[in-house]
């Protein structure tokens, strides 16, 4: 078994590296497995180092990232398909809205040892465009408050949500309407709509939870149909559509279970995988025939309540 650490050193706010890497040391120094320690240096580093180490052997490797949800998403594109290879995120990014799902029991993702020592489970990836996103993607004003909230992140006193309120702010002011030709599991739909989602996971943009009963592992995706609201409209969704309360407004929102959705626009237009920016007019949004094999802690779960 080999294992690989990669330290974001620009996640978060408060990122030692050296800290980082006596913690690691002192919990692998006990057990008999290969490991490294890497800190990336740019923009999709990590993911070039971790699909390097996917090739380098067969022998199977588990990853562990030091980070926030985008470290986690270079990760997810980089081990994305290979059964030898599993990953997971130690939380020390500014937003860590995957690792929500798994609600109180996410706090043992910080323990390190609990990591190393963790279960495998095998969850679905959304494919957009070549890209692959474990949590959640959209495109329309919700994508463009996602990729603005970078802007805000490291405010002072600035918290995840407080960045995407901030963000929604900044943005509804700008514009709050695509119009969209979408063809979701072959029936065809066009309209001007404000936002449009793939949910594999439950939460982003720091709390927000559209579709509470998601699950990562279910072989399938739930997508949101918001159609084109006024501004004084978002001011009164907004709240329950974070709480999962978009069934109460069923002539706007539309939350339905499927495998495929292609979004078409007359000109580019900013979509987000996990945060991560991508522009194009013709979008594809499908379940994955590849998946990720994803380390937990033993005593988390990452089930519904309501389940």
């Amino acid at each position: 078994m080999r294992h690989l650490f990669v330290i974001n050193p620009t996640a978060g706010k408060n990122t030692d590296p050296q800290e980082l890497i006596h913690q690691i040391g002192s919990v692998m120094e006990q057990r008999n497995d290969s490991y490294q320690v890497r800190i990336t240096q740019f923009a999709q580093h990590g993911e070039e180092m971790i699909r390097a180490a996917a090739k380098e052997s067969d022998e199977p490797l588990r990853v562990y990232v030091f980070g926030g949800d985008g470290t986690l998403n270079e990760a997810v594109n980089a081990a994305a398909g290979y059964d030898h290879v599993a990953i997971t995120v130690c939380p020390t990014g500014s937003g860590n809205d995957f690792l929500k799902i798994f609600g109180q029991t996410r706090s043992h993702f910080s323990n390190l040892e609990e990591l190393v020592d963790g279960e495998e489970a095998v969850f679905d990836l959304i494919e957009c465009n070549g890209r692959y996103s474990i949590n959640l993607a959209s495109v329309g004003l919700d994508a463009r408050i996602g990729v603005g909230m970078v802007d805000f992140k490291h405010l002072p006193l600035v918290s995840g949500k407080l960045a995407y309120l901030l963000s929604l702010v900044t943005n509804v002011i700008k514009k709050t309407r695509n119009h969209f030709r979408i063809r979701l599991d072959g029936e065809a739909i066009e309209g001007d709509y404000t936002l449009v989602a793939a949910c594999n996971g439950r939460y982003y943009g720091g709390g927000f939870c559209p579709v509470p009963t998601a699950m990562p592992d279910d072989n399938t995706l739930y997508f949101v149909l918001v159609k084109a609201v006024s501004r004084l409209q978002i001011a009164a969704l907004v709240k329950k559509y974070g709480d999962g309360r978009g069934d109460e407004f069923p002539e706007l929102i539309r939350i339905c279970r499927g495998k495929e959705m292609i979004v078409e626009s007359p000109e580019p237009t900013i979509a987000q995988l996990d945060g991560e920016k991508m522009e194009s007019n013709l979008l594809s949004f499908r379940l994955s025939a590849k998946k990720i094999h994803f380390i937990y802690p033993r005593e988390s779960s990452w089930a519904p309540a309501s389940i």
